[in-house]
């Protein structure tokens, strides 16, 4: 079971760019065909600060995070092999666009438990990421609610 006296512990920092071909990744996965995604001379003649990062870029700290999803866990304290991802929720304060580069600090923000409908107790753990850019300004905060199901 995860330790609620991790509840304001910061758990990770990762830095990562806002690079071209991770925004072509993601617009192929989206089905978005817009030549400035996949096409280099199209997205420098929009200029690269001009065009937007997808709204889910920010889960691309985890490709970057020192052992990546399995380390955050770890970080946590609780059994991977019992872990849920239950939900993600984004804000957003300033847009983050291609040629950023982004710092997640990543805090439990939260444990508690509840009685799972099929029984058996559930640990649910409010991790808050907050992604800050290269001028320091907060870009985004994502909050992701982790369950650990009992054995």
């Amino acid at each position: 079971m995860v330790d609620p006296s991790l509840v304001g512990k910061q758990i990770g920092e990762t830095t990562f760019p806002i690079d071209r071909s991770k925004l072509a990744e993601l617009a192929r996965a989206f089905g978005d065909t817009d030549p400035v995604w996949h096409d280099p001379p199209a997205a420098q003649a929009a200029g690269f600060d001009a065009v937007p990062a997808p709204p889910t870029v920010t889960v691309l700290a985890a490709h970057w995070r020192e052992g990546g999803v399995p380390g955050m866990v770890a970080a946590i304290g609780a059994d991977l092999s019992r872990v849920l991802h239950g939900e993600s929720e984004w804000e957003y304060f300033v847009p983050v666009r291609m040629g950023d580069t982004l710092t997640s600090r990543d805090i439990v923000a939260d444990v508690t438990q509840r009685q799972g409908k099929r029984g058996g107790t559930m640990t649910m753990i409010k991790i808050q990421n907050e992604f800050i850019n290269q001028r320091g300004e907060l870009a985004v905060r994502r909050t992701d609610i982790l369950i650990e199901r009992e054995i």
